[in-house]
């Protein structure tokens, strides 16, 4: 497989970047960080992975993520970190993921100036520019490089890119924390983020999902988005009663499908950005 002139070109210029350098990947072990830790440790001078193991993301995720690691001889450390220590988070504000990334860099800056890397390096990419993501100002104000938005490198050109060096993460559905199932201005708490880690779990392990969301409303109604694909295989009344059950044990109340379907980021759907 070749990759197009113009990508080629692209991966060229990832490549010079990273050449010579010492550099910290943010490494969640999904396909954007991945691709950028394979690439790290391919042509850079040293590479260290640091992931975050907190509440706001499932075990399983940490562990692919140390699979990987290992898998491609790159040294990797886990930080533990605890976003709901910070009440400013908790309150779920618009620019919740500004606070939860300042706080997470700043952890990540602590070890590369006690260790002398060069950079910082996160997997943010040019998709990322076209949706609402108020973390990209904290990497802007903390000086973390964003490699593939640098040099104009979108999501399908990451998962090209992965397929072409043969990466098992090329076509890994996106993830993304568990508070972005909670809409802004309402509590985030240890309940409600238990409630939907169990219920994400239970989902996608009964009906082997890739790729769904359980938005929590008020704690007590769960909006779920499945793929639209999915959905006429799992409304059957046998399998609705199961979710109903299994979601109401788990501490719901109401339980609803949206038939919109999964949309990632629909949270931001009541936001006025103009």
């Amino acid at each position: 497989m070749n990759l197009p002139n113009i990508l080629e070109k692209k991966l060229k210029s990832v490549i010079a970047f990273l050449e010579g350098k010492k550099v910290i990947v943010a490494f969640s072990g999904g396909v954007d960080s991945s691709l950028l830790a394979f690439l790290s440790k391919k042509y850079a001078k040293d590479t260290l992975l640091i992931t975050e193991r907190s509440i706001l993301y499932p075990e399983e995720e940490i562990d692919e993520a140390s699979q990987f690691a290992k898998k491609h001889g790159i040294n990797h450390t886990i930080v533990e970190r605890d976003p709901l220590k910070d009440e400013q988070f908790q309150c779920n504000p618009s620019n919740r993921c500004y606070i939860c990334k300042t706080g997470l860099y700043n952890d990540i800056l602590e070890i590369k100036n006690s260790k002398n890397y060069d950079e910082i390096l996160d997997g943010s990419n040019t998709d990322d520019l076209s949706d609402y993501r108020p973390g990209m100002r904290a990497l802007k104000e903390l000086q973390i490089n964003t490699p593939y938005i640098d040099f104009n490198i979108n999501k399908n050109e990451i998962r090209e890119i992965s397929k072409f060096y043969e990466l098992d993460v090329q076509s890994k559905p996106s993830m993304a924390c568990f508070s972005s199932r909670i809409p802004y201005g309402q509590i985030i708490n240890e309940n409600k983020l238990i409630m939907i880690r169990e219920a994400e779990k239970f989902l996608k392990d009964r009906f082997n999902l890739k790729q769904l969301r359980v938005r929590v409303h008020e704690e007590k109604l769960a909006r779920i988005e499945f793929l639209p694909e999915d959905l006429s295989n799992i409304l059957t009344a046998s399998n609705i009663e199961l979710i109903r059950n299994k979601l109401k044990e788990l501490g719901f109340i109401y339980v609803t499908i949206d038939i919109e379907g999964f949309r990632s980021g629909s949270m931001n759907e009541v936001l006025d950005l103009n």
